[in-house]
């Protein structure tokens, strides 16, 4: 068991105390370190979708009211002329393309670890856009998040 504290920096008072169980792993010896996540590791999960034809599919919506963080894309396609993929935020009003891959002269294959805060606005989907026949697939790590800015106020920011 572990006693965990939360402490204030200004008043050193505490701010939440917690009896955490936790299994410490052993490097050296008796060696015991604490091994803390990130809120998205602790709340992401993926999605994924393909295409082979031109068209639209929505990858992921966030809640009502709420956005989507984008934490990891891996995205995969195959050589094809006039072939374009796009990756994008939309509300069905407002479009922001978060990552475009030209097919033409060969496939496009791209894993990124987003560092960054790729969040989108409130209400904004993320949606696979393909056009041409380019067979592709899509994978997002992301974090659906219970608010979101509006659209003005988000791109403002930006």
């Amino acid at each position: 068991m572990l006693n965990v504290n939360l402490v204030d920096p200004n008043t050193k008072s505490s701010l939440h105390h917690e009896r955490v169980w936790a299994e410490t792993p052993r490097v050296k010896g008796d060696e015991v370190f604490l091994v803390g996540v990130d809120s998205n590791q602790a709340h992401g999960t993926f999605a994924n979708a393909s295409r082979t034809t031109a068209g639209t599919t929505t990858i992921t919506s966030p809640n009502a009211s709420g956005s989507l963080l984008i934490t990891d894309l891996v995205l995969n396609t195959e050589k094809q002329t006039g072939g374009q993929v796009d990756v994008q935020f939309t509300d069905g009003t407002d479009t922001v393309v978060v990552f475009r891959a030209f097919c033409n002269d060969a496939p496009a294959n791209l894993v990124l670890n987003a560092g960054g805060r790729f969040q989108g606005w409130k209400d904004a989907r993320l949606d696979l856009v393909v056009t041409g026949a380019t067979d592709c697939s899509v994978t997002l790590g992301y974090v659906k998040l219970p608010t979101g800015l509006p659209y003005e106020e988000w791109d403002s920011l930006r």
